[in-house]
């Protein structure tokens, strides 16, 4: 039993000392996204206590907007939101409510698009498009409100020192087909209002597949 117990008391040292020495390391990061964290860094931005350094969460944010899917569609919806306020935590939330409503307008903007392409093509008349715009438009300011397992690929913070407010910038990423899947299924339930021809109708068009079109916009970015 004394021995058993020896050589737990020696395995758990050996792995207690390993795990001291043991060294975190970051991804590395292009020359280019170095110099784009240099000029960050020197505008006075910092990362949050805890978070990555600005060079990585860069690369981060670069990597999500050129992602594609087997299509050729973004695989990811990036948005960005920037708010000043007087304490941290208020600034970080109003910045993240902004992204989320950004988030969710790139979604709406590509979808608008389409349908306008449909009536140009005489596939839709002026009169079910201004319906349907309307139905997606109402449907994005409510899934905006509810949006779930959003993550900041990018969050910085920088102090304000005339105003002594504190400035945050977040950018987030959300997976494309989730967000379009939200806003459809919430239009079709906008629809429940609707009459049953009006509501067979519009839901046959409001199909992920009609949305699969187009340039699609996966950054407010400029």
């Amino acid at each position: 039993m004394k021995k058993l117990l020896l050589l737990g008391l020696t395995i758990w040292v050996a792995f207690t000392a390993s795990a001291q020495t043991a060294k975190f390391r970051f991804s590395k990061v292009s020359r280019d996204v170095k110099k784009e964290a240099r000029k960050l860094i020197k505008d006075g931005w910092m990362p949050f206590p805890g978070g990555m350094p600005i060079g990585n969460q860069l690369n981060n944010a670069y990597t999500k907007q050129t992602e594609t899917t087997d299509e050729g569609f973004p695989k990811w919806i990036v948005a960005n939101g920037v708010s000043t306020a007087q304490m941290q935590a208020a600034a970080e939330m109003q910045a993240t409510e902004l992204a989320k409503n950004n988030l969710v307008g790139l979604i709406e903007t590509n979808m608008r698009s389409v349908v306008e392409s449909d009536v140009s093509n005489n596939q839709l008349s002026s009169e079910d498009a201004v319906s349907i715009t309307k139905t997606i438009q109402v449907s994005a300011n409510k899934v905006a409100k509810k949006l779930g397992m959003v993550q900041p690929i990018f969050k910085v913070y920088r102090k304000v020192s005339k105003e002594k407010n504190i400035e945050v910038q977040i950018i987030l990423a959300y997976n494309y087909e989730m967000a379009k899947k939200a806003l459809l299924e919430e239009a079709k339930f906008v629809l429940q209002a609707e009459t049953d021809d009006v509501r067979q109708k519009y839901e046959k068009y409001l199909n992920p597949e009609n949305f699969n079109r187009g340039d699609i916009k996966n950054t407010n970015q400029e």
